[in-house]
């Protein structure tokens, strides 16, 4: 008989741990980063680009850890989203209004499924990560301008938000600054969300 419940058990113990593997899978596959979100150990980028990199560290609260990375022209109209957290890019901004708002609120109206598949993906692992534009707007034509502005936007825990934005200068000279962040809630405990951001400039 207890030889019975020790096969049992480590029956048991055995499907537990494979069905945790399994929803690791599909609820977090980005345990190593992959495009459009690269971790910063990765293979070294070469021409001309704008790199982003920043370390993140998950906020485990519900309303928390949403975020994008996007291009607008100096007009104010988008140009593309290098990266958005995939449950609000999918409709979750429907439930929580909350989230990454200035976003939202800048997305195409014609912004389709097969366009988000391209620019979103889920919450990944805290660690440190790069996103990367190459100059092309959101049909991946080649953009003409020489200043554009980048948006960095964080919905950390429910109406606590970080900004990042800047200028992008487009021209013959590297260069690299780290942003100020804004912040909704100056002393927010949550400010290591996203945090230790650079931006910089390659010509090739």
């Amino acid at each position: 008989m207890k030889k019975k419940i020790i096969i049992i058990s480590v029956i048991a113990a055995v499907l537990v741990i494979g069905a945790a593997a399994v929803i690791n899978m599909l609820y977090n596959p980005l345990n190593i980063g992959i495009n459009p979100l690269q971790t910063t150990n990765g293979q070294d980028q070469t021409g001309k680009r704008l790199e982003i990199s920043f370390s993140y560290d998950k906020v485990r609260m519900v309303a928390s850890s949403q975020y994008a990375f996007w291009i607008e022209d100096m007009d104010g109209n988008y140009v593309d989203t290098l990266y958005v957290t995939s449950w609000t890019a999918q409709g979750g901004y429907s439930y929580r209004p909350k989230s990454i708002p200035i976003w939202v609120a800048a997305r195409p109206a014609d912004i389709g499924s097969s366009e988000i598949d391209t620019i979103a993906g889920a919450t990944p692992r805290p660690g440190d990560y790069v996103v990367v534009w190459d100059f092309t707007d959101r049909n991946g034509n080649p953009v003409t301008g020489t200043e554009y502005r980048y948006f960095i936007e964080a919905t950390m825990n429910n109406d606590d938000d970080v900004l990042y934005t800047g200028v992008i200068t487009i021209g013959e000279e590297a260069w690299s600054y780290n942003p100020v962040p804004e912040y909704t809630v100056p002393d927010s405990e949550y400010k290591n969300m996203i945090a230790n951001v650079r931006v910089a400039y390659y010509p090739n």
